[in-house]
């Protein structure tokens, strides 16, 4: 492109001037004359509406490189002259491939480069213009047919701009269809009878461009179905079976998944290939420690192989425990395996804060995946009313039990000196200080039922009696606690199998009520199978 220069002058004006006479006969909509800023602002309004708008531009990807560009029919070329007066105007390319310029004659562009064209024009233009600036730029590219066939949703002819690529006329197509399309052995046969190839595959996964070519009018491009194949496992950016691609050996794939991951496991990359019966198989093992740099162990592919990439044991694995409530610090604190303690922790954490309750503090430990009831499974799936007795009992305290909770008495620990009770952390166990309660708290048929300030040396009874003493249809024979810490719920009578502790739950139960027709047609149906138990005996002592 010639940019202007002060020196851009016409002193061969009379040269010039029948050319721009018979542009603007020829082109009268094409051809405009820079005007001086009065004349632009006695411009009628009536005037500007009638001028034609600009075509809109085509989106593109990327600006057309004028090296690769193939000009073609249907593009539209803008000439430009910049001298004393500015000039331009426009010229379509031909169905044959030719242009029209006035004055010049018919100038033949088929299947040249943007820029061969732009240099053949500006030379027969220097011809008669010898100092004036002169531009040419494709003003907008043309659109084209391209057949797209094979595995896609919707073969057929697309139509595209010049400037689309294979992944949009793949798109045109309808897109793949899943576990059917091949994305990397795609062929492209243009209209001279060249090949070319493309892998949709690198272009989405890498962004190579040169994966995704530019499309020309007349292409038929070929979508193979998914058949042999190769698969890269393990310590990859993006694992998985892909498309076989003749020819291609160990480190285009690896760049095709996005390459190795940086805990990758270099020394023992194993490799398994099927023998010539492609029913029994090899394995090998690669050394990639000087990837991708060492081309000795670049090998050549093979379909079916599967390349397995370990990764390195624990490779820069946090080893996390979280702290929550009542700690001076709370969040996530790094431990070392099998040594950090307990009390350490909570030392780090900057220890208690004053209303910490050490009589609910808990460790929570989460079990393995793998780790299964399958008994409490069962029984989730049942009925309560169709459990045996034992089956709920056992539902029962499964279903109160907080799963993973740890057996650590923190109160002996940290105020006794307990170190039977320091237990070793392990990587994501949650430690849980909740707040200290400092009542205990009576539900259930009480005549005030709420919150009493805990008292160390009280009993059962003496709480319930703070808050009125058993109410209407209260079961004073069946009083329970419900541990705060644990969940556990104990018969209040036992009083020497358990301690009441802050937060701790008294529970009244109601006795059940019962109705006169349930206890009615109970009575009867015992009645009734004592008399046929009676008729019986009756009528076998006749018989006899």
């Amino acid at each position: 492109m010639v940019r202007p220069t002060s020196a851009g002058r016409f002193p061969d004006a009379r040269r010039i001037l029948p050319l721009i006479l018979l542009l603007s006969f020829l082109h009268p909509t094409s051809v405009m004359r820079a005007q001086d800023p009065g004349a632009i602002e006695r411009k009628g309004k009536a005037e500007e509406e009638q001028e034609k708008e600009p075509p809109v531009m085509p989106v593109v990807e990327i600006p057309v490189s004028d090296s690769s560009y193939i000009i073609g029919p249907g593009d539209i070329l803008a000439i430009s002259i910049f001298g004393t007066e500015y000039y331009s105007f426009s010229v379509s390319v031909n169905s044959d491939g030719t242009i029209v310029i006035p004055k010049l004659g018919t100038v033949s562009v088929r299947s040249s480069t943007l820029r061969d064209v732009r240099d053949r024009i500006h030379t027969l233009l220097r011809q008669e213009v010898r100092r004036a600036d002169i531009i040419i730029s494709l003003a907008r590219a043309r659109q084209v047919k391209v057949t797209v066939a094979g595995a896609v949703r919707k073969p057929g002819i697309v139509i595209l701009p010049a400037t689309a690529r294979v992944s949009e006329a793949l798109a045109e197509a309808g897109g793949a269809v899943r576990d059917t399309t091949a994305m990397r052995n795609i062929r492209i046969r243009r209209t001279d009878g060249s090949e070319v190839g493309a892998d949709l595959l690198r272009y989405m996964r890498i962004g190579d461009l040169e994966a995704n070519p530019f499309v020309s009018g007349g292409d038929r491009i070929y979508f193979p179905p998914r058949d042999r194949l190769v698969g890269l496992f393990g310590a990859v950016g993006m694992e998985g079976l892909v498309d076989f691609v003749p020819g291609e050996r160990l480190f285009d794939l690896i760049e095709a998944c996005q390459g190795l991951r940086a805990s990758a496991f270099r020394d023992s990359v194993e490799v398994v290939r099927f023998r010539e019966d492609n029913v029994d198989t090899d394995r090998f093992f690669i050394n990639l420690c000087g990837y991708p740099d060492d081309e000795s162990v670049n090998i050549l592919l093979h379909a079916g192989d599967h390349v397995f990439v370990r990764q390195r044991p624990q490779f820069q694995q946090h080893r996390l425990v979280l702290i929550t409530g009542e700690v001076r610090h709370q969040g996530s604190y790094a431990i070392e395996l099998g040594k950090t303690r307990l009390s350490e922790l909570i030392r780090r954490a900057g220890g208690f804060t004053p209303e910490a309750s050490l009589e609910e503090a808990v460790v929570i430990r989460k079990p393995p995946d793998t780790e299964k009831d399958a008994e409490f499974e069962r029984l989730q799936k049942i009925p309560a009313a169709d459990m045996r007795e034992d089956e709920y009992e056992y539902f029962k305290a499964r279903s109160r039990e907080k799963v993973g909770m740890m057996v650590v008495n923190f109160k002996g620990l940290f105020l006794l000196g307990d170190s039977t009770q320091d237990i070793i952390m392990r990587e994501g166990d949650l430690v849980e200080i909740p707040k200290e309660k400092n009542y205990i708290r009576i539900i259930g048929r009480v005549d005030n039922p709420g919150n009493v300030i805990y008292n160390e040396a009280w009993t059962y009874m003496e709480y319930i009696n703070t808050v009125g003493g058993f109410g209407w249809r209260a079961d004073d024979g069946d009083v329970r606690v419900v541990k705060a810490r644990t969940g556990e719920l104990v018969d209040a009578s036992d009083e020497d199998d358990y301690q009441l502790e802050p937060g701790d739950t008294i529970w009244v139960p109601e006795v059940p009520k019962t109705q006169f027709w349930e206890v009615a047609f109970t009575a009867l149906g015992v009645i009734s199978q004592v008399a046929g138990i009676v008729g019986i005996i009756i009528a076998v002592s006749r018989v006899n």
